[in-house]
């Protein structure tokens, strides 16, 4: 008889426990309130977690998928690495404009210096016009001194525009570069929003 009663007990608990299991699982619906935090149920062949969803701004704990999750965690994985390559370009763009934005005011100094210098030379060479046959050779030191610095200074100013030509190609392949990373960032946001509908 003892025996009869415990195999009717153990089965009363079976079946209970299976209602019970059922009867959970089936108050679970995806993305609906749910408690408490961490719980797990299975819905269909998918599992589900009672979190926050990530692809909304509210706190609500709801049943949310094993999919959702991965796309989320994959997304805030791209966000960590990508933040350097973002930062990277950014500051690639900033040194290029500011050197960019320097070369109006030292092409003017160098010209300036480039006057200055000529016009002492032309000095010089005037109340001194023998100098490079009949000067010390200090003076025609001084001489092929200043002819030098005056050369480099108009070979510096003529490069001007090709240094601000490839600023400007930097710029813009920075720029393209971070559009790119941009659209991708937003192309995996949506990838997971659709994951957690």
């Amino acid at each position: 008889m003892s025996k009869r009663v415990s195999a009717i007990s153990i089965a009363l608990l079976v079946i209970a426990g299976s209602i019970v299991g059922v009867s959970s699982a089936s108050a679970a619906t995806p993305y609906k309130a749910c408690k408490p935090a961490k719980a797990k149920a299975k819905i269909g062949k998918i599992s589900y977690t009672c979190t926050k969803n990530p692809a909304k701004a509210s706190k609500k704990l709801v049943w949310v998928s094993k999919p959702c999750i991965k796309a989320n965690r994959s997304y805030l994985n791209y966000l960590d690495q990508i933040s350097g390559v973002i930062a990277s370009y950014e500051s690639t763009i900033r040194r290029a404009e500011t050197v960019n934005s320097q070369l109006p005011r030292r092409e003017s100094a160098w010209n300036n210096q480039v006057n200055v210098s000529q016009r002492a030379l032309d000095n010089f060479l005037a109340t001194n016009p023998n100098v490079l046959t009949t000067g010390t050779a200090e003076d025609k030191a001084r001489v092929l001194l200043a002819q030098t610095s005056i050369a480099e200074l108009k070979e510096n100013i003529t490069k001007l525009p090709s240094i601000k030509a490839t600023n400007d190609e930097t710029i813009a392949k920075a720029r393209a570069d971070l559009k790119e990373t941009d659209d991708e960032n937003v192309s995996l946001k949506k990838d997971t929003v659709a994951a957690c509908k």
